[in-house]
């Protein structure tokens, strides 16, 4: 990641490679947690280094957030991930929409850590790949994907189904 930018997705595969050589070091973990706080932020970077990472907020936050929960899936996007925390927690929508209410990655950033901890704590595994490029990318087609799988209708129904009137 150093020198010239790489492309999003060979970015993503490469920090998700590294973080998980780091997985099972409880001291690395530790010190990468502190990506999120920029007050410790300092102890990430010997780690952050080796990927380029040092002053880049989308993978000190991907770094940061996997260092707290390294439970990872390989498919569905964020969308997905508060889909099924909404599933066990209805008021969980409303967390939703302030992420999607995000104007910049910046921000995004700052609301990411909270729901990974729901996550966490629900045993709700996150695509941290696809997280890191869709921070990469963040705007109205991002969002789009992130509602349609938060909302979209379930692949059984018929999602032009008019519901009955009741009488």
């Amino acid at each position: 990641m150093r020198g010239t930018r790489q492309e999003p997705g060979e970015e993503a595969k490469k920090l998700l490679r590294y973080l998980r050589e780091l997985k099972n070091d409880r001291g690395a973990m530790a010190d990468l947690r502190c990506a999120l706080s920029p007050a410790k932020l300092p102890r990430a970077w010997p780690l952050l280094a080796r990927v380029g990472g040092i002053g880049d907020r989308t993978v000190e936050t991907v770094a940061g957030l996997f260092a707290y929960h390294p439970d990872e899936t390989g498919t569905g996007n964020f969308g997905t991930t508060c889909q099924i925390l909404f599933s066990e927690n209805p008021s969980f929508e409303g967390r939703f929409r302030r992420l999607l209410s995000c104007a910049d990655r910046a921000e995004l950033c700052e609301r990411l850590r909270p729901v990974v901890l729901a996550a966490k704590a629900k045993d709700v595994k996150v695509n941290y790949e696809l997280l890191l490029v869709d921070l990469r990318y963040w705007g109205d087609m991002v969002k789009a994907r992130w509602a349609r799988e938060f909302w979209g209708a379930n692949e059984e129904e018929d999602s032009f189904a008019v519901p009955e009137a009741t009488a």
